[in-house]
């Protein structure tokens, strides 16, 4: 046995490193992998971290060990694994540590090897990428669309990125953070609004007349799931990327849904398919390819997302500060090689 780092939260609102053992070889049909970087997802993990979801809440006790944005190099491989080889560079759903041991048949398909000329920096962004594009993908995007994204964090970041190389003609991305609304120009948006602003509800129906075809809610606040559907044109196609959690306020279905016959589409994770089809081949490794290459080739760009880059002793800071500074950070890296 070895000593590794991990990050842990034993209770809502506290994160720290700790040492655990790991084995020095992996188990049949197992990799293990030493970590370059890990990305802390600023949605679905820190909402863990302050006990704000359904698997774990205010009263939970058991310890959280977050982590599903990991680039890093295979050291060993268990019988049977034909996939990897030691050596590779990979990324995939791996925890914030400095060593990791996977053999879990379903992990293992959704990991891919990094290839030449992308750094892991920018392959751990790949998991929130993937997320992104398995939004875009059922929203059908056609060359001429016009888009609007609500909430430019990482997630809304990328899907706009990804609606642009899409084929959106007009894309808006509407934002309450100022620096956030800066770093959506770097998307390539013809427009960007803060919804504070008295004005924005004019300068958008302006910019798309009689709304927009596709709309990507990447807030997750409950409060921006009617205004996102009043964004819509008529048929329009309304995406949920940003897990909204809790209920929706003063909601009329009839209202704001049947009579403009909107298209709501939940999107998440868990609704990539498990295995490649005639009808559909975007598994989240198939995804994860494309983007990889994507980057590689210098299509997408997503160094300007990462802000932080910090060592694994200053990960608990890292998500107080997503937790409570989010207008100041946007992706933010652990280093575990310092």
């Amino acid at each position: 046995m070895s000593t590794a780092r991990r990050l842990v939260s034993h209770r809502p609102g506290h994160m720290e490193l700790e040492r655990h053992d790991i084995p020095d070889e992996p188990p049949p049909g197992g990799i293990l992998v030493k970590a370059d970087v890990t990305l802390i997802s600023p949605g679905t993990e820190v909402a863990n971290y302050l006990g704000r979801t359904a698997q774990r809440t205010l009263t939970s006790t058991e310890p959280y060990h977050p982590g599903y944005s990991f680039a890093g190099v295979v050291e060993a491989v268990g019988e049977g694994v034909d996939a990897f080889r030691p050596g590779d560079r990979i990324c995939g759903p791996l925890p914030h540590a400095s060593w990791a041991v996977e053999d879990r048949p379903e992990r293992l398909a959704r990991m891919t090897t990094i290839p030449e000329g992308v750094t892991s920096r920018q392959a751990a962004m790949t998991q929130l990428a993937c997320i992104a594009l398995n939004a875009v993908r059922p929203a059908a995007i056609q060359l001429g669309d016009r888009v609007a994204v609500v909430g430019a964090g990482l997630v809304g970041l990328l899907a706009a990125r990804f609606a642009r190389l899409d084929g959106a003609h007009r894309l808006a991305v509407v934002e309450l953070l100022a620096p956030r609304r800066e770093a959506a120009r770097t998307t390539g948006a013809d427009l960007v609004a803060d919804p504070a602003d008295p004005g924005t509800d004019q300068r958008l129906h302006a910019f798309a007349p009689g709304g927009f075809d596709v709309v990507v809610e990447a807030t997750g606040a409950p409060s921006a799931f009617v205004p996102a559907l009043e964004l819509a044109a008529r048929g329009g196609r309304v995406v949920l990327l940003g897990s909204t959690r809790g209920r929706v306020e003063n909601f009329d279905p009839y209202s704001a849904l049947h009579l403009k016959g909107l298209h709501v589409i939940g999107a998440h994770v868990s609704t990539a398919p498990k295995n490649a089809t005639v009808h559909d081949r975007w598994t989240e490794a198939a995804n994860r390819r494309v983007i990889l290459e994507l980057i590689r080739d210098g299509v997408l760009e997503v160094d300007s997302l990462i802000t932080d880059v910090v060592p694994p002793d200053q990960g608990g800071e890292a998500f107080r500060a997503l937790a409570e500074e989010p207008a100041g950070h946007l992706g933010v890296v652990i280093d575990w090689s310092a």
